[in-house]
């Protein structure tokens, strides 16, 4: 079955026809600043699982040009959306902002860095592991 991931005003779309190799949330106050919320929720799919993206996109490579393999694109008109590629960490794959999907994929299998999460936000989620992570 596939499924297509949109940014918010819908001109940039990521469409998959198979579940994510890895799903998870993370709290880490850099996903927090990069997702603009208290955790993202990402998940990463084989490139050979990705069917068509469509739209335009900018991209932001976060360690410079010279590491084409670690990058962000986002949609230009409203900023969302998008893909990334996290070069050694799990590669060909396509990591994806999960909540594109709209709910599709459920709960993540765990979420990082829980305690980096402001004090206010918890969450009661069985069979999600939360880990503290350093």
């Amino acid at each position: 079955m596939h499924h297509t991931a949109r940014c918010y005003c819908g001109q940039l779309s990521i469409t998959v026809k198979a579940p994510p190799v890895h799903y998870h949330g993370c709290a880490c106050t850099l996903c927090q600043r990069r997702s603009g919320s208290v955790m993202s929720l990402s998940g990463w799919f084989r490139d050979e699982d990705v069917v068509a993206i469509s739209g335009e996109t900018r991209t932001w490579y976060s360690d410079g040009e010279d590491h084409p393999d670690i990058l962000t694109a986002f949609c230009p008109v409203c900023g969302g959306g998008g893909f990334f590629r996290s070069g050694s960490y799990l590669p060909d794959t396509i990591g994806i902002a999960m909540g594109g999907f709209a709910g599709a994929f459920g709960a993540p299998e765990h979420i990082h860095f829980w305690g980096y999460r402001p004090g206010w936000f918890n969450l009661d989620a069985p069979g999600v592991a939360l880990n503290e992570d350093p």
